[in-house]
């Protein structure tokens, strides 16, 4: 099989890259291990201490005050640049194509459900080392008793008042959130499925970034 075409599968165990991607620009590049990839579903193992590559302000630029600004202000001049970063809570990614979210799963140091997290996103899109894809600020923090709260919604809204997105755009973000937070409160997949049982392959270890991580790699067709 090709791997120009996007009809290509991961196995599980293999390392893959997922890059985000602003404006044609890097904006982060993560290494991770491929847990399931069958259908339209995917699932990535991102182990705590895994290294990756992450946004901040540039040293020629003064480092505004809060998280939120540092962030409109490097999505708008598309001027920063990437930084070591270490993931802090083991998580594995469950993604479904062409959703705009992906649901984390986490755990604590002592293999504990730490509870799961709704990420707003873009739809990934496959490339020839991993996936690609773009968060969109917007969040939900979910703890294990299901109880659920809004996380980063002023970053949500430093977009959509720096014009990074659209009116049409944020309702269609806000209704993908609350349609994730209607299963939720239903006991929906993959709300209802044992994934924090799951466990990793005591085989795998952290993943590692690739050669040429910042080379943004093309859309597969």
């Amino acid at each position: 099989m090709s791997d120009r075409t996007s009809d290509r599968r991961w196995a599980p165990g293999e390392t893959v890259l997922l890059q985000e991607v602003w404006r044609g620009r890097l904006w982060s590049a993560r290494p991770m291990i491929v847990a399931l990839d069958r259908g339209g579903s995917t699932a990535l193992w991102f182990p705590k201490g895994t290294r990756w590559k992450g946004p901040t302000t540039p040293p020629a630029r003064v480092r505004a005050e809060t998280r939120t600004q540092r962030l409109m202000e490097s999505l708008t001049l598309c001027d920063w640049v990437l930084a070591d970063r270490e993931w802090d809570v083991s998580s594995l990614w469950l993604m479904e194509a062409g959703a705009h979210h992906a649901v984390w799963v986490s755990w604590r140091e002592g293999g504990e459900h730490y509870g799961w997290y709704i990420n707003l996103q873009e739809p990934f899109r496959r490339t020839a080392r991993g996936f690609q894809w773009m968060d969109l600020m917007l969040d939900v923090i979910v703890e294990p008793d299901r109880r659920w709260h809004w996380k980063d919604e002023d970053d949500f809204q430093g977009m959509i008042g720096h014009n990074l997105i659209d009116d049409a755009k944020a309702r269609a973000v806000r209704a993908e959130a609350e349609s994730v937070i209607r299963r939720l409160e239903a006991n929906a997949s993959p709300f209802c499925d044992p994934w924090p049982d799951w466990r990793p392959d005591p085989a795998w270890r952290s993943p590692l970034l690739p050669p040429a991580w910042d080379r943004i790699d093309e859309v597969l067709t």
